[in-house]
């Protein structure tokens, strides 16, 4: 592999973990809370855990209530503003 190619995917990757993770943005606000796991969950018990934990700004990439969530953008438990955007990521149900 080329060094331009290794630079390419390297940045690529950064690019993707900061997309992705966004973590930066959220660990600098005061108002933390750790984030619920809701993997397993359906979309819309997701979205019921995420708001009973005080988190407000909360979509989904796939709108279908009886979905399963297979993740977030956030990894669960990790301390996170309440007022971060949470995006749940679901299959097909």
């Amino acid at each position: 592999m080329g060094i331009g190619f290794k630079k390419t995917i390297a940045t690529l990757a950064v690019a993707g973990a900061l997309t992705l993770g966004g973590g930066a943005i959220a660990d600098a606000a005061p108002d933390r809370a750790p984030l619920p796991a809701v993997a397993g969950m359906t979309e819309s018990d997701a979205v019921q855990a995420l708001s009973d934990a005080g988190f407000s700004d909360v979509s989904s990439d796939y709108d279908r209530p009886d979905a399963t969530v297979v993740g977030t953008n956030f990894q669960a438990g990790d301390k996170v503003s309440e007022n971060a955007a949470i995006l749940l990521i679901v299959g097909a149900g």
